[in-house]
């Protein structure tokens, strides 16, 4: 049985062409040959859980400022990620989560990283 995917409701923000691909327990959301968002809910690593946003270290202030709710995504004190986190425990999670769906949808260059597993997936 295939595990439903989490925060499913924000799909409906997200721009016509995102590609999902289910990975365990994780959902890799890939838009205009990048990986834009990882949507993340599981039992274990619960401070993990939430949306993982593909982004590069020179954009964390300006997409902080926009969206307060999101923090450093922090595995352990020594993996050091350009990954942000929106954690899915925070009150305003769903209206933050539309705001950053919204910031893929207008291909805010701030978001998302082209990899060759991402190009591959939009060529014709």
């Amino acid at each position: 049985m295939k595990k439903p995917m989490p925060f499913d409701f924000l799909l409906g923000y997200l721009p016509a062409g995102v590609i999902v691909k289910p990975a365990i327990g994780m959902f890799y959301i890939y838009f205009d040959k990048k990986i834009v968002l990882i949507f993340r809910k599981l039992r274990k690593n619960l401070q993990h859980n939430g949306i993982w946003i593909s982004t590069r270290r020179e954009d964390h202030a300006s997409l902080k400022a926009e969206i307060p709710a999101i923090t450093d995504f922090v595995l352990d004190e020594s993996f050091d990620t350009a990954w942000l986190l929106l954690s899915d425990n925070l009150d305003d999670f769903e209206s933050a989560a539309i705001q950053l769906c919204e910031l893929v949808s207008r291909k805010d260059q701030r978001i998302g990283k082209v990899t060759a597993k991402s190009e591959a997936m939009f060529k014709h």
